[in-house]
Order: structure tokens, then sequence, then C-alpha cells
């Protein structure tokens, strides 16, 4: 009788640890054809949301959605332009190379309902 059990204990583990990569979306690197540093992500109900550092470029703090951490897509910015001046604009010989926000760091706020909660992100600007 114990051969029977361990036989089928032994099936069933088999399986348990094997379908799971069987149906898994499989990931190759890049997971994003972009330049995308310092993330920052969150998880609500079953979706990611991912933000950014995108330094002195506008716009700016890029939000990203994921179901699955490999597919994502853009829904939104952080800001549109972080400032009206020369060097943001690169007018007049200027720019903010270098500057601009860094390492955002996103996350929900009121948990108890997600679909309706707030979102803070918070970032360092130079």
């Amino acid at each position: 009788m114990s051969i029977a059990i361990y036989r089928l204990w032994l099936t069933a583990s088999i399986i348990t640890l094997t379908v799971p990569y069987l149906y898994a979306q499989k990931a190759t690197n890049p997971i994003i054809y972009a330049d995308v540093p310092d993330i920052s992500i969150v998880r609500v109900g079953n979706s990611y949301y991912m933000s950014s550092t995108t330094m002195h470029m506008s716009p700016g703090v890029p939000i990203m959605k994921s179901d699955d951490l490999v597919t994502w897509k853009t829904v939104g910015y952080a800001y549109d332009t972080l400032a009206n001046i020369d060097p943001a604009n690169l007018a007049n010989g200027k720019n903010m190379y270098g500057e601009g926000s860094w390492a955002s760091s996103i996350r929900l706020t009121n948990a108890k309902n997600k679909k309706n909660g707030r979102y803070i992100l918070l970032l360092l600007c130079e």
C-alpha cells in the first residue's frame, strides 16, 4: 500500500512542478526594447504597474502596465514637461543632460479598494 501512495505522491509532485512551466509565457531579453532604468513596480490585482527614470526627457516618468511581467504597454506619463525653461527646451544652446527626474517610486494607497485606490509617485528632480 505504501508503494502505491508513494507513486501517487511522486506523480502528483511531478505534474505540479512541470505543468506551470509548460504553460508559462517565455520571456527573452531584452523584455523592453528601450532604455528603462531605475524601475519601480507595484502589483494591483492581476496587473503590474511600472515607472522608470527619464532624466531630462519629456514627457517624463513613463507609467507602464503588464499582466504577465513580460508584455508592457505605456499607459501614461507622470508629467508632460518638467519645466518650461531654456535647458529643458534645448533652446539658446542650453541643455539639461544628466539632470531632471531620477529613480521614481510608485506605490498604491487605499489598499482596501484597489480599483479606486490612489497611486503615489515619488521622484527626485535635480
